[in-house]
């Protein structure tokens, strides 16, 4: 009940944003507080048949899917627009597979429609972006504040977790059982994970002309990372790590000595927990049961590489042959995971447009358009992404997919609206210019 309570209040808020903000700050507040804050499971259809993995055994209808509807009732013609033709041919490849192979049942269409999310995330996150390159909304002080009550909350967990009011997980390094903070996320790789794709948004607006969201931003950032170290999590705190590094490096308007400076104050902070990420590698160097996986994700993909398994039925079909899928754990690779349950052929659907974002990321760092800022974070972001991805699969599950999606279209449509409304602009004081004598 008091769940429902919250949902109702959340979303009256939804609509006095759209009312007083606009469409675009209404659904960047509801779809990134949605992902990165506990879920909810509202409604569900259907029955349980199978061991599941990326998504819910059954037809489910949860918050963040909830939100994302939200967002495509705000921003309806941008969100569709900004969705590559390619997903879309995605989506129903998959959907028609599917029927085809008769895989008709609950989990099945769950994962169909989990996919689904992703691609109404991609449309969602472009639109936001696209709207506030053209009417300035959201503003970057309203995206700072939202991602830093975010932050806050986790990290008010985190704080609870730590004093040991919260039950805390842990981790062996050697002799040493470690703590492990989740925050709210429920999990420390979870936590990691929404902190990775927070930061990669913030940091543009670190170099807002805006005062207070410089302030903002770079508090939250700060904060994020410390919460990442936190976690012990191996991939994600290289990836942030990463992330942050590489933009100091390369982000526009450093001072040379700034740059300096905040790098050796990071390695000197950072050294006891690279400390305790060697004693972890070294205790584990394989990653637990990791090699066993992959063994039989390679196993099963030979079998089925063109179609796949179908999605959410890795556990399900792997398990008939490997102990270890059919207690629930699947291969820890997202990529693998992908081919398997996707087979090569919408695998390659979805993968042409990230190449694509990436080409045009890289096409942007070179000038002074404010499309830089974007193009920057995104590259720097992109090893972090590939690391986790690569060595975990819990980018594929749930919210934390939806997530990667909203982030990767908001960051490309904020590229290209704002490198077009940049050239726009110095068209029309050209051509003023030239009016004038």
């Amino acid at each position: 009940m008091i769940a429902y309570i919250c949902l109702g209040i959340a979303v009256a808020l939804f609509f006095i944003v759209w009312h007083r903000a606009g469409g675009a700050a209404a659904s960047f507040v509801v779809v990134v507080s949605a992902v990165c804050l506990p879920v909810i499971d509202l409604l569900t259809f259907g029955q349980a048949t199978a061991n599941t993995a990326i998504a819910a055994p059954t037809i489910t209808l949860a918050t963040y899917q909830l939100a994302l509807l939200g967002g495509l009732l705000a921003l309806p013609v941008q969100t569709v627009r900004n969705v590559p033709v390619l997903y879309w041919m995605f989506l129903a490849f998959v959907g028609v597979l599917a029927v085809a192979q008769g895989q008709t049942d609950a989990h099945t269409l769950s994962g169909v429609l989990h996919w689904g999310a992703a691609v109404l995330a991609w449309g969602v996150g472009a639109a936001v972006a696209q709207s506030a390159a053209q009417s300035g909304l959201p503003t970057e002080r309203f995206i700072a504040i939202v991602a830093a009550f975010i932050v806050g909350w986790h990290a008010l967990f985190v704080v609870l977790q730590l004093a040991g009011v919260r039950a805390v997980g842990t981790v062996e390094a050697g002799i040493t059982e470690l703590a492990r903070v989740s925050g709210a996320a429920g999990h420390s790789g979870n936590l990691g994970k929404i902190m990775l794709l927070l930061v990669m948004i913030l940091l543009p607006v670190t170099r807002s002309d805006d005062k207070a969201a410089r302030r903002w931003a770079v508090v939250t950032v700060s904060s994020a990372a410390v919460l990442t170290a936190l976690t012990f999590s191996r991939a994600n705190t290289v990836a942030i790590g990463i992330l942050i590094g590489t933009w100091l490096v390369l982000g526009p308007g450093i001072r040379f000595s700034k740059r300096v400076a905040v790098i050796l104050v990071a390695i000197i902070v950072a050294i006891p927990i690279v400390d305790i990420l060697i004693l972890r590698s070294q205790y584990d160097p394989d990653g637990g049961s990791r090699p066993r996986l992959m063994a039989a994700a390679i196993e099963q993909i030979s079998q089925t590489l063109w179609l796949g398994v179908g999605p959410n039925n890795y556990l399900e079909v792997v398990g008939r042959f490997d102990s270890l899928a059919a207690g629930g754990l699947p291969v820890h690779s997202a990529f693998l995971l992908a081919l398997a349950e996707l087979g090569l052929i919408c695998c390659i659907l979805l993968g042409i447009p990230l190449i694509l974002l990436m080409t045009q990321s890289l096409r942007n760092l070179p000038g002074s358009s404010p499309a830089k800022s974007y193009a920057i974070a995104l590259v720097a972001a992109t090893p972090g992404i590939l690391i986790v991805a690569g060595t975990g699969w819990g980018i594929l599950r749930g919210q934390f997919l939806v997530l990667l999606f909203f982030a990767l279209g908001y960051m490309g449509a904020a590229q290209k609206y704002r490198r077009l409304h940049f050239e726009t602009f110095a068209h029309r004081t050209a051509n003023r210019l030239v009016a004038n004598g």
